[in-house]
């Protein structure tokens, strides 16, 4: 694996919202290393998939739409792509791909802000994860863009109940989350910003309605 802008945004999105498992195929006596990326906006999946699709030189793979919750979703084979990303997290092993320059830098951001930012009409951005010491590498990075944050404050504590798809679930990690300060929101659009139209829309309407664009 070679540094490039498009594996630094496999990367971002990976430590968000995707996931590195070995599948066990018993009929075939083999394991396959998956990459897997489940996500509910569709420019978001299909992103992933061309940058995919160039850090492997394949063809990029087709998004399909899950039935039971409409979701978008990818998976690719790659044990190369495993090796790297399967978590927790080495970010040592990682630093070399993410830091390489900065364009490098802003493309892990907005694969991980795309994966686990949220942005409110009043212009505060939020990022969430379970993995304190990811947040804290993560603050560092912006701040090499002058973008400050809040430290990171704990959401919801190891062991709660959470909710999904009808399902009860208790949390084997903490949950914490930072806010971008909103008066380095001009710089958040200018150096990462969003893929993912609906929230890049309300940070081009929050910085337009304040005076900071055009």
């Amino acid at each position: 694996m070679e540094p490039s802008e498009d594996l630094a945004y496999v990367i971002g999105a990976v430590c968000g919202d995707g996931y590195a498992n070995i599948r066990r195929r018993i009929r075939k006596g083999y394991r396959q290393a998956i990459i897997h990326l489940e996500v509910k906006d569709k420019e978001f999946v299909e992103e992933f998939a061309i940058r995919i699709g160039r850090v492997l030189n394949r063809p990029p793979p087709k998004p399909k739409v899950k039935r039971s919750t409409g979701r978008y979703y990818i998976k690719v084979e790659s044990k190369t792509l495993y090796e790297l990303l399967k978590k927790p997290v080495d970010l040592e092993r990682l630093r070399k791909y993410i830091e390489h320059c900065d364009k490098c830098i802003a493309a892990f951001l907005r694969g991980f802000f795309d994966a686990e930012g949220s942005i409110s009409e009043n212009g505060s951005i939020h990022l969430v994860n379970s993995d304190y010491r990811l947040l804290k590498y993560v603050q560092s990075l912006l701040e090499r863009f002058e973008i400050l944050t809040t430290r990171p404050y704990l959401q919801y504590q190891r062991g709660s109940i959470t909710h999904s798809n009808g399902k009860r679930y208790i949390r084997r990690h903490g949950v914490y989350y930072i806010y971008v300060r909103q008066s380095c929101n001009t710089w958040f659009y200018k150096y990462i910003g969003f893929t993912i139209k609906r929230k890049q829309e309300r940070l081009v309407n929050y910085l337009r309605r304040t005076g900071r664009l055009e």
